[in-house]
């Protein structure tokens, strides 16, 4: 019953690895090559197979850095953005 739980883990992150490559949006294809090569190095963990978990890891962590580098950057222009608006609001008050 273990091996059928991690073949379902690998064919899931397979397929979602796979649908990766069909999506136009960064972000998203980012984030579902995370989850693939995550379940991935789950199932190459369980079978002790070392190419495929040194592999998925490394996947796994540039697309983790890109997905930080992603996060901070939208923080970084929606704070500049708030930074903006308040000095118009500013600039725009009445004397």
């Amino acid at each position: 019953m273990e091996n059928l739980f991690f073949d379902i883990i690998s064919w899931v992150g397979l397929v979602i690895c796979i649908g990766a490559f069909f999506i136009k949006d960064v972000f998203r294809l980012r984030l579902a090559t995370l989850i693939g090569c995550s379940m991935l190095f789950v199932y190459y963990s369980h079978i002790d197979i070392l190419q495929g978990v040194i592999s998925n890891l490394l996947v796994l962590l540039i697309n983790a850095y890109y997905i930080m580098r992603f996060i901070k950057a939208k923080r970084a222009e929606k704070a500049l953005q708030q930074t903006t608006l308040v000095n118009q609001t500013v600039t725009a008050l009445p004397e």
